[in-house]
């Protein structure tokens, strides 16, 4: 199985109200990349966004039984000042956008049983602030079944 997930553009886009950013959001899995500024610490974040998203994806393709499928699809949202997910859009054709839905739905669900949660971004005093994410995101999978028989 050959299974490629990328962005067309690793730098998520911000939008809304621009506060000046103190610390960018901190990840569960991705303390370690503190000292190493809000680049970093943005990237690491994203890398473990879409990857577990992208796993749900082939999940729901495979239960599915759809063997190819090229998505690109957006999404948009912010994490709040508690380091939930809110304000959750997503955008591309139907069958994509339902795909994307489904996917970050159940992230989500394990998110928040998690008990580390996200470290919320914070302003220059260092008060928490939410921090708005413009993800474009694609998806290719192909499953090659061979028959030695």
């Amino acid at each position: 199985m050959k299974t490629f997930i990328y962005f067309l553009l690793f730098t998520p886009f911000a939008f809304g109200q621009q506060v000046n950013l103190g610390k960018t959001l901190i990840y569960p899995k991705c303390e370690k990349f503190e000292k190493k500024g809000n680049e970093k610490l943005e990237s690491c974040f994203l890398g473990n966004f879409i990857e577990e998203v992208g796993q749900y994806s082939i999940n729901i393709l495979s239960k599915k039984n759809i063997p190819y499928i090229d998505i690109e699809a957006k999404m948009k949202f912010v994490i709040d000042e508690s380091g939930n997910f809110t304000s959750l859009e997503f955008f591309g054709n139907e069958f994509n956008k339902e795909l994307m839905r489904e996917s970050v739905e159940m992230y989500l669900q394990k998110y928040n049983k998690r008990k580390k949660k996200i470290q919320p971004a914070k302003d220059e005093h260092g008060n928490p602030i939410p921090k708005s994410f413009y993800i474009p995101y694609v998806l290719k999978k192909n499953i090659t079944h061979i028959n030695m028989n």
